[in-house]
């Protein structure tokens, strides 16, 4: 009987552990580099050998260049330029090394995002390209300021939609926008898989021709009426 209750006991304590392991917050802090201002900064802070600084890379619809920092490693972040200068910091997949100031980090959930943002937010609908997208942070906390702000999406990998119906997950699904305070998103409460840090710039006429033809490409087309 003692035997048994050892046993118990063991595995109790294994599978906490492991729990917490699973739901314990990275170390690394975004934010320090795009503090380090530009390439050579990343290369001295980081090491030369660790920094891709001319290469591209796809996220959604778009093909971006600049750095990849640790490539292909837990530690990996996607670093974009404006006129020389680090202009965007981006981490994508199930998980990272990293999470921002603010706290957010890959995998987090949606229910948690609600409490560092303070207030309700809208984001996309799943189910396409662009889906999970946050929309509006609705002059929360991750709004950010002039020297910096945040981008999310939550996961829309392969339609997964557990614990909901199929017919709960057409309801949050397509081409339009939703609170998250929306029920089915509740229950759904989908985890970060994609989070950039910004700082803020003015764009050249080129640049802002070329963001405009990509919100064109990727906004909510207007409802048809019949």
């Amino acid at each position: 009987m003692k035997n048994n209750l050892l046993l118990l006991f063991t595995l109790f304590i294994f599978t906490a552990c492991q729990q917490e392991k699973a739901t314990t917050p990275p170390s690394e802090i975004l934010n320090e580099v795009l503090a380090a201002q530009d390439a050579s900064g990343l290369q001295a802070k980081y090491g030369q050998e660790n920094v891709a600084l001319d290469t591209s890379w796809v996220i959604g619809d778009d093909t971006l260049r600049g750095s990849i920092l640790f490539p292909n490693s837990p530690k990996q972040a996607f670093i974009y330029y404006h006129e020389g200068k680090i202009a965007d910091v981006t981490i994508q997949g199930e998980s990272s090394a990293w999470k921002t100031a603010s706290g957010l980090y890959l995998g987090m959930r949606l229910a948690d995002v609600q409490k560092i943002n303070t207030k309700n937010f809208t984001i996309s609908g799943f189910n396409w390209s662009h889906g999970g997208s946050v929309v509006s942070w609705e002059g929360g906390k991750l709004a950010g300021d002039s020297a910096i702000s945040h981008l999310a999406s939550f996961s829309n990998a392969g339609n997964a939609h557990e614990g909901l119906s199929d017919q709960e997950y057409v309801l949050i699904s397509g081409e339009a926008e939703f609170d998250v305070r929306h029920p089915s998103i509740q229950k759904l409460n989908p985890r970060l898989d994609l989070i950039s840090i910004i700082k803020p710039f003015i764009p050249t006429k080129a640049e802002g021709n070329q963001m405009g033809h990509q919100i064109e490409k990727s906004q909510i087309p207007p409802v048809r009426k019949n």
